[in-house]
């Protein structure tokens, strides 16, 4: 199964960068895979995972939108689970998803990792990491506002 094997090395390839230990899965059922024996994954439908109340921020949240389940659902309710999943329940995303999503994932903050002119399939991989989400720019330091060398120099 192809799809098991490039699961796999993009998981290893994330748990590089960050340790993965939990995991939720919306979609398909990923832990029938036995993908990876080190993550804890858990598997909701989209109706239990919207009323699900927060207990708990997974490390990891995989969302196969190109499953049967979530192909017939509404964009409001696509955007209301990424939200959910974005602001509440995990640090990091992976969604794989049709090409006539890609405006509404961009317009969420997600960033694509496959770059879809590479291959004629009609799907794109996309990852929301909110450690990496906003960079830091070089003039939000003490540096530049607080200019401690003028205290008590000027009356301002």
């Amino acid at each position: 199964m192809a799809e098991h094997n490039v699961i796999t090395s993009m998981l290893d390839d994330l748990s590089i960068e960050q340790p993965i230990t939990t995991a939720l899965c919306i979609g398909q059922n990923l832990a029938q895979y036995n993908i990876n024996h080190s993550i804890q994954w858990q598997y909701f439908n989209l109706t239990d995972f919207l009323s699900l109340p927060f207990t708990q921020r997974y490390d990891l949240g995989f969302v196969l939108m190109d499953t049967d389940e979530l192909m017939s659902v509404s964009d409001q309710q696509k955007s209301q689970l990424l939200v959910k999943l974005r602001d509440l329940m995990a640090k990091r995303i992976v969604v794989v998803c049709k090409r006539n999503d890609e405006q509404l994932l961009r317009s969420l903050g997600f960033t694509q990792l496959v770059d879809k002119t590479l291959h004629n399939n009609d799907f794109a991989l996309w990852q929301f990491n909110i450690l990496t989400y906003k960079h830091v720019p070089d003039w939000f330091n003490s540096r530049f506002w607080a200019n401690p060398e003028n205290w008590n120099k000027f009356r301002w």
